[in-house]
């Protein structure tokens, strides 16, 4: 599976992800860049900080189909 949709899964999650699980779920030592590639894809990408620690868990928002934009999801 492609790292970006390997990627997409693991945001979609109700408990979204680190960048340190997102590494080792998918491989890369870049995850941030392949986050971008799904911004320019239109998903919106937030980044939560987890409370009392230097880092946050991100969450994915995948972008709209025709198919939601027609139905009016």
């Amino acid at each position: 599976m492609k790292q970006c949709k390997r990627l997409e899964q693991i945001l979609k999650r109700k408990s979204g992800a680190t960048s340190m699980e997102i590494i080792a779920a998918i491989k890369t030592v870049s995850p941030h860049s392949r986050m971008t590639e799904l911004k320019n894809k239109g998903w919106v990408i937030n980044r939560v900080p987890v409370r009392g620690r230097n880092y946050g868990r991100y969450y994915g928002v995948p972008p709209l189909t025709c198919a939601q934009v027609v139905r009016g999801h």
